[in-house]
């Protein structure tokens, strides 16, 4: 496991540090999203020796390369999201939690008019929710 996240790493331009490895293990186990507090409540109950300081550097970095995708809701918060392929999101308010929404499940009948000197590049679709 350490080496394939050495690779990724490696890949996208990253110095695997020891701490960079052990974050890396936690985040890229499987899709997934999280926020920042997220990540440190489960580094903390995995006993991690490390600082919310390198936490936060690291999803910086991270996103920076290309190894994160973020989602910003209201109120400034923010999730991380392990999945870089196409896809949509579903946003619990109740539960504050985001579920993915495969890109084939929704079609777009009509987009606005893009100004000639813009081209899109994608769309995203967040659809906020909360229990009955």
């Amino acid at each position: 496991m350490k080496d394939q996240y050495q690779k990724l790493l490696k890949k996208h331009g990253v110095t695997a540090t020891k701490q960079r490895l052990q974050l890396s293990n936690i985040i890229f186990a499987k899709h997934q999203h999280f926020s920042a507090s997220d990540l440190i409540d489960k580094i903390q109950k995995n006993k991690l020796p490390i600082s919310q300081a390198t936490i936060y550097n690291t999803l910086s970095l991270f996103e920076s390369k290309g190894l994160l995708k973020t989602i910003h809701l209201e109120n400034e918060k923010k999730f991380y999201d392990t999945n870089l392929n196409h896809h949509y999101h579903i946003y619990n308010t109740s539960t504050n939690t985001l579920s993915d929404i495969d890109h084939n499940r929704i079609e777009f009948s009509k987009l606005p008019e893009i100004p000639k000197n813009l081209q899109l590049e994608q769309a995203e679709v967040l659809l906020r929710v909360k229990n009955k």
